[in-house]
């Protein structure tokens, strides 16, 4: 038998889950990937899982899977699931409602009542917070990795994913094992938190995603020359700060220029050395975040922000280096889950959109060899990766209804 999650239950592991943060006193939740707190919280996941008669594996990632074996365990399986790390003081629903909605879903199911087993994800860093790339373990699931990229980005310590991997206890040179076959699933299906204001707006309870947008991301890392701020004069200068405040300008002018196609453009991290008021800024390194469902309009920005660099080279005579450090296709959703999701909420009276994600999800790699959908509930006042980030528990739990039935029907095909 399998314990069954109730909405009580679902609430007190989500209570559970959130609190797993650093302990200091900054405001919302920080729980990095692989960090202290996140091991923990991973641990207590496992140990919950395997409590609730779940079978349950860890992969060479630290990626968890829960089962729920079917009838047929040798079919491909259904599956469910998200991520429970953090950006820095962010929020307690991005990615865990995922987690929670998944697990409750599967409960409501015993040992092979079903044709198909059920599964549940939890994904290791899906935030790009501390290596710079986002998704990382769906992308080893998907085999899109790139490890000399990964290789040569590092965390605020100096260390790479692969001596963080390592340090935890996992085997970094056996990521290739963390493949899936192309007939593990036969769908998948997230629950995540909108992360934006579209279904707050328009009193809608659930979204049902048809496409996700795609990022691309740079680091970019400006050399100049630190010098005396006073006795320095503004026509011998060479202000990496400058130059690098023109790019970010640029960017920012070309994604207002495409917000009509979705398109967006972000500098979310700036380090400036040697960061002191009497000082001409020598260095400085800041990441690009441009992204949408568009990609035409996506490499126009992506092309007027290397055309920007050019001319910021020149005109602060800086040497300026561009490491890209994603470049992903925007994903579409398989028109058969959409389909299925849109009538369950028809069926029950639910008011629901159809709608594009803004956001990457762990659901972009998954759909890249199975079947996949997307629900969303409400995010307040569209607030996410912030400490007052919050959606009712009471959508979470409808929107985890509506993916119980979803997979069971799925896994009676």
């Amino acid at each position: 038998m399998v314990q069954t999650l109730t909405k009580q239950s679902a609430l007190d592991l989500f209570e559970q889950i959130t609190a797993f943060s650093v302990n200091d006193s900054t405001p919302g939740i920080t729980r990095l990937a692989y960090s202290k707190e996140d091991e923990l919280a991973h641990k207590m996941m496992i140990e919950k899982m395997q409590q609730m008669g779940l079978q349950v594996r860890q992969d060479m990632m630290g990626n968890i899977f829960a089962r729920l074996p079917g009838k047929n365990p040798e079919l491909p399986a259904i599956g469910t699931g998200s991520h429970i790390d953090s950006v820095p003081q962010g929020g307690a629903y991005d990615g865990v409602i995922g987690v929670i909605a998944g697990l409750y879903a599967i409960s409501q199911f015993k040992p092979q009542q079903l044709k198909r087993s059920l599964e549940l994800v939890i994904f290791r860093a899906e935030e790009s917070s501390r290596f710079g790339f986002a998704c990382m373990a769906s992308k080893v699931m998907a085999g899109q990795a790139d490890f000399d990229k990964w290789a040569k980005n590092t965390d605020s310590e100096g260390n790479n994913i692969f001596q963080v991997l390592d340090n935890c206890g996992y085997q970094s040179q056996k990521l290739d094992e963390c493949r899936l076959p192309a007939d593990y699933f036969d769908a998948f299906i997230e629950t995540h938190i909108e992360q934006g204001k579209v279904l707050e707006h328009q009193h809608k309870r659930i979204g049902v995603v048809n496409g996700i947008a795609a990022p691309c991301r740079y680091r970019v890392e400006v050399h100049g020359h630190a010098d005396h701020s006073g006795a320095t004069p503004m026509s011998q200068r060479h202000d990496a700060l400058v130059a690098s405040a023109a790019i970010i300008t640029d960017i920012n002018t070309a994604a207002c220029y495409e917000s009509a196609y979705g398109t967006v453009g972000t500098v979310g991290r700036l380090d400036v050395t040697p960061n002191a008021i009497n000082v001409i800024p020598g260095d400085v390194t800041f990441y690009v975040d441009i992204r949408g469902v568009d990609k035409a309009s996506v490499n126009r920005v992506v092309a007027k922000f290397l055309s920007s660099v050019e001319h910021a080279k020149a005109a602060q005579d800086v040497v300026i280096h561009v490491s890209e450090l994603a470049n992903d296709m925007p994903v579409l959703m398989k028109d058969e889950i959409v389909q299925r999701l849109e009538r369950i909420c028809q069926e029950h009276s639910v008011p629901y959109v159809t709608m594009m994600s803004g956001a990457g999800h762990d659901t972009m790699y998954m759909a890249q060899d199975f079947p996949a959908g997307m629900l969303f509930i409400p995010s307040k006042e569209g607030v996410s990766h912030h400490p007052d980030e919050y959606s009712e528990f009471e959508d979470v739990i409808l929107a985890a209804e509506i993916l119980r039935q979803a997979m069971g029907e799925l896994a009676d095909i």
